[in-house]
């Protein structure tokens, strides 16, 4: 292996790390509170002028530009839940050149925001990356459920009302 391939496989590698950090950063600024302006701008500084959202519930949970972000963020996902502690984990990044691929496992304990009670939620993010300036960022994230359940019952007893919106594939 000849220096360039080894810079290329290190690139690599700092990608990928880069990439980690801006999904944990997603999380920390998520679950500190989006109806914080403060955590809201930051997170949607981390998102490309065009990205979109797409969080498996049909067209009312799929956003575009900035604009769109802010409301997802600041509305949708804010009203939603009062508190959210993300436990991401499994990635599958892929790299080439300045765009990126990404594939998570989340589980999440929230509590909902309309019952006040606690509830499960679990399933895969589908993310994409670009690099803009050096610096990675998200150009969309999708997600696809595997449940959204009352802490009290369980994924086993109830994989949740809320999944029952999600369009057939």
């Amino acid at each position: 292996m000849d220096l360039k391939e080894l810079e290329a496989r290190i690139r690599v590698l700092e990608d990928i790390e880069a990439i980690k950090k801006l999904k944990a950063t997603y999380c920390y600024l998520c679950d500190a509170g989006l109806t914080i302006d403060k955590n809201r701008e930051e997170l949607v500084s981390h998102f490309t002028k065009d990205a979109r959202v797409d969080f498996g519930l049909g067209p009312a949970s799929q956003f575009q530009g900035t604009e769109g972000l802010h409301t997802f963020f600041g509305t949708v996902v804010a009203m939603g839940v009062t508190f959210c502690m993300h436990m991401v984990h499994n990635p599958i990044i892929e790299v080439k050149g300045d765009k990126a691929t990404g594939r998570w496992y989340y589980e999440a304990p929230t509590t909902d925001s309309s019952t006040g009670k606690a509830q499960w939620m679990a399933g895969t993010y589908f993310e994409e990356y670009a690099r803009e300036n050096g610096e990675w960022k998200f150009s969309y994230i999708g997600t696809k459920w595997k449940y959204v359940t009352p802490y009290d019952e369980g994924w086993a007893k109830n994989p949740g009302e809320l999944l029952k919106m999600v369009p057939p594939e």
